[in-house]
């Protein structure tokens, strides 16, 4: 019991959403845009489930997705085995004025996952590499999300 007691007088951690509730407040003055590329459409959908409803636009964040796949193992007979997908956005972080827009914030975030080739088995290889793009999307979709409420609680 006193471990309990000391342990949590401690311990510091004061989570975003107690202590800086208008940057919660802000998430729905955010509008996504992204280019045209399949990968940043799948992210813009991710960060949509995150954010709350828009209620007015007055910031706007900009992505640019990026989706590259590699080898990364070679068996004996030099036949790649298993494969990386890395999915990285380029993102800015707009404020809206009256007659123009300002850039306040830009990062560039990335995440790979690996999957494996399955000989003799496409339907297979394609289900991993489709469940690794997934994966990687939204852990990407949640590091954009965390990185512009911590920039808010900042400002």
């Amino acid at each position: 019991m006193t471990f309990l007691f000391i342990l949590h007088n401690c311990s510091g951690f004061k989570p975003l959403y107690r202590e800086n509730l208008s940057s919660i407040y802000k998430l729905q003055e955010f509008s996504i845009v992204v280019d045209e590329k399949k990968i940043s459409k799948k992210i813009k959908q991710k960060l949509i489930e995150l954010f709350p409803n828009n209620k007015k636009t007055k910031y706007i964040v900009k992505i640019e997705g990026l989706s590259d796949t590699s080898g990364t193992v070679a068996d004996a007979t030099r036949k790649i085995s298993r494969y990386n997908t890395k999915v990285s956005a380029k993102v800015k972080l707009y404020y809206r004025y009256e007659k123009y827009d300002k850039v306040i914030y830009k990062f560039e975030a990335s995440r790979d996952a690996s999957y494996s080739l399955i000989l003799n088995n496409i339907r297979s290889t394609l289900a991993s590499k489709k469940r690794a793009e997934e994966i990687s999307v939204r852990l990407l979709s949640e590091e954009i999300y965390k990185r512009i409420l911590i920039f808010l609680s900042n400002n």
